[in-house]
């Protein structure tokens, strides 16, 4: 080959790999409905970590942002939809709530990436063996602490005297549903000797009320149905004691439960857990490491008190309880 051809070809190697160097990259947000926001604080914070790494959207990377109609499993062929539209340009799906469970069904055997932010830690482990280690697949996220033991501690360390807790919980929704399980799989020890009574919201709010009512419940909490539906379950007049799955900040709970009956709960930020996201975002996109050597990585999870609610119900509030949590709103 001549000199001159040899030299035309190494211009034309060096201009595509300048060009494909050039190309933005592509995330692709799938999220749901959650009251308040939709997993807005989660988007609002990756984008703003992302551009702190020196990705500037319209510039170095671009996205797309996918929220369903509904937070139930109604929104499935949306999601679907979604992942076959963008699958062969995005450089990373990152997902939120459940439905990284149907987004993962259809990346399981492809190479694009896909990060949960964030996912609770019984439906990260539906995905992966493991959350401590390499996942060596396409797949690694950020997810909540909200383990069932903690709450029935908390619920019996504010009412020593308790019996009986309701979670309420929507059949229709997956989370509710895993989170049910890990509730059932919950060996006697940590059930701190209060039964568990199992109230599903698809039979309608009344039906759970009189279900609340029958069996003599004395506390409650739930994951997303029990939220979505808090104003009407609040007529049960009992104590909400529950994980607080909602994209506000710490300082914005005071607001949230002040004239609330949720007297104490678990809370994650989910601007956290963008945060954490886009850092292992930015790091795969740096070529620091791939998502296969991406290890899970666990929110911030703050356990707080509200005295307001425990005062207007009649509670006593030990200080044992008190020395527990993080948080006090008073």
């Amino acid at each position: 080959m001549r000199p001159v051809y040899r030299l035309a070809l190494l211009f034309l190697f060096v201009f595509i790999g300048t060009v494909q160097a050039m190309e933005p990259k592509k995330v692709v947000f799938i999220r749901y409905p959650i009251s308040p926001n939709g997993f807005a604080g989660v988007v609002s914070s990756f984008k703003a970590t992302m551009q702190a790494r020196g990705y500037v959207e319209g510039k170095n990377i671009v996205y797309v942002d996918v929220l369903t109609r509904t937070a139930d499993r109604a929104s499935v062929p949306e999601v679907r939809a979604a992942v076959d539209t963008h699958r062969a340009s995005a450089d990373m799906f990152i997902t939120c709530g459940w439905v990284s469970l149907y987004v993962r069904d259809l990346l399981r055997s492809s190479s694009v990436p896909q990060l949960f932010a964030p996912v609770l830690r019984s439906v990260a482990l539906k995905m992966l063996d493991s959350l401590s280690r390499e996942p060596g697949v396409n797949l690694s996220g950020v997810y909540l602490m909200y383990p069932p033991e903690k709450i029935l501690r908390l619920a019996h360390l504010i009412l020593p005297g308790l019996k009986r807790y309701g979670y309420v919980y929507d059949s229709r929704i997956p989370a509710d549903m895993i989170f049910k399980a890990a509730y059932e799989a919950l060996p006697e020890k940590d059930r701190y000797g209060v039964k568990l009574v199992f109230v599903d919201l698809a039979r309608g709010v009344p039906a759970a009320l009189h279900t609340l009512k029958k069996n003599r419940v004395q506390a409650y909490g739930g994951i997303v149905g029990a939220f979505q539906h808090r104003q009407a379950l609040a007529a049960s007049g009992l104590p909400v004691i529950t994980s607080f799955t909602m994209d506000i900040e710490r300082d914005e709970i005071d607001r949230y439960v002040r004239q609330s009956n949720v007297v104490a709960g678990l809370f994650n930020s989910f601007a956290y857990c963008g945060n954490q996201v886009a850092e292992m975002t930015a790091d795969i996109f740096d070529s620091r490491k791939t998502i296969q050597e991406t290890i899970p990585r666990p929110s911030r999870q703050t356990a707080f008190i509200n005295l307001v609610a425990a005062a207007r119900m009649g509670l006593n509030i030990s200080f044992d309880a008190l020395e527990a949590v993080d948080m006090v709103v008073r």
